[in-house]
């Protein structure tokens, strides 16, 4: 059961990314979707909760990153050579998710608003891949 929960979000992560590069590969090469994301960028950008909640989600991401890598550093001999991976990737995916939601803006980024969403919820699916693996390995000493 635990090993298919990991495909189902991977997976989703994998999706997520993917649909993320899609929406970023269009607005560049397609004129339409480029006005269409304009369009719904004015509509988010009335909506002043949206700046709030970017940098809270960011700061939830980031500790609850810390606390697996923590929980990984305890159970490290229970645990894998692929857990270690996935750790590392999901670090690297939140540190990209932190780095997009400071470093860029609507101005160098025209899909932001549509891709901090699906950044932010591949970084999700991976933290709750791995607090999953972390959580369930008994401490056994």
């Amino acid at each position: 059961m635990k090993k298919i929960s990991y495909i189902f979000f991977d997976l989703l992560t994998i999706a997520f990314l993917i649909g993320a590069y899609a929406i970023q590969y269009f607005t560049k090469k397609k004129l339409g979707m480029l006005r269409w994301v304009n369009y719904h960028n004015m509509q988010f950008q009335k909506n002043a909760v949206y700046g709030i909640v970017k940098y809270i989600t960011v700061v939830v991401a980031i500790v609850l990153i810390v606390l697996i890598i923590a929980g990984y550093t305890k159970k490290k001999e229970m645990l894998g050579k692929i857990d270690l991976v996935m750790i590392m990737a999901m670090s690297v995916l939140g540190i990209v998710y932190l780095g997009i939601t400071i470093f860029k803006s609507i101005e160098t980024l025209a899909a932001y608003y549509f891709l901090m969403p699906l950044f932010g919820a591949a970084t999700l699916m991976q933290i709750v891949r791995n607090g999953i693996a972390v959580g369930i390995t008994k401490n056994e000493k």
